[in-house]
């Protein structure tokens, strides 16, 4: 089959969660895959993804990403040299380059459901990355600049990917910087750094101003055509849909 103009979904998760699971199985219009950071067993069998068949399943092992160049893109944030987001980039970087953009998303990232991501892809096609940074030079006094290593010239940009679409020339950029310093940085720098470095098409929807790092949002605040982070109770994104579904039906 020809992806190489359809977008992918990516969902990022240190296990599979069978509540995101069922709801990403329901769409239609992408491909879906989970990144499972777990390496302690393999899922492939496991009976949690029995009953998932649009998702595609990805176990990616620490040395591939390490001999590749995809380490560091979320030490800060989790803790480890090599992440679910290190083996997310590597798999889409080398592995599977057959799509034109890429949705990565965290599994404590919120929206009501597919037509979310298909309202957002319609009006802003043409981009090679989309995500909440405001693309202003990062002051190096300020923020986490003096924990992040780039071998690039300054200036430096950051902002938060926790959900993020991606181009292929965007990972291809990516990759090659991988290639050359045997290592990534943050990816909270990362992504807007080098499509800036790269000269590529950058924009901040306002769907996606509500992905945060620590706001709390209440559910008469959500709005079915924004993305929210975080939402780390996943039990808790069944109740907020439910709720949307019955506002709308009185409506």
């Amino acid at each position: 089959m020809d992806t190489i103009n359809k977008t992918a979904l990516c969902i990022i998760s240190y296990k599979p969660n069978p509540i995101l699971l069922n709801f990403y199985n329901s769409f239609i219009n992408y491909d879906i895959y989970t990144i499972i950071d777990d390496n302690t067993k393999n899922y492939s069998n496991a009976d949690i993804i029995k009953n998932f068949n649009n998702i595609k399943f990805i176990q990616i092992k620490d040395k591939d990403c390490s001999d590749n160049g995809f380490t560091n893109s979320n030490v800060i944030g989790v803790k480890k040299i090599i992440s679910g987001w290190d083996k997310a980039l590597y798999y889409f970087s080398i592995i599977n380059k057959n799509y034109k953009n890429i949705w990565f998303i965290e599994d404590d990232v919120f929206f009501y459901d597919e037509n979310t991501i298909i309202s957002i892809d319609n009006k802003y096609e043409d981009y090679d990355i989309l995500c909440n940074s405001d693309f202003k030079v990062g002051k190096l006094n300020e923020w986490l600049w003096s924990r992040i290593k780039i071998n690039l010239p300054q200036p430096y940009y950051h902002g938060m990917m926790c959900a993020c679409r991606m181009s292929n020339k965007l990972l291809e950029a990516i990759n090659d910087y991988a290639i050359k310093n045997k290592k990534i940085f943050f990816l909270e720098a990362l992504f807007p750094t080098i499509a800036i470095k790269s000269n590529l098409k950058y924009y901040n929807p306002d769907e996606f101003r509500t992905i945060t790092w620590r706001n709390k949002f209440e559910i008469n605040q959500i709005s079915k055509e924004n993305i929210y982070h975080p939402f780390k109770n996943i039990e808790y994104h069944n109740i907020i849909r439910n709720s949307l579904k019955i506002d709308n039906i009185n409506k």
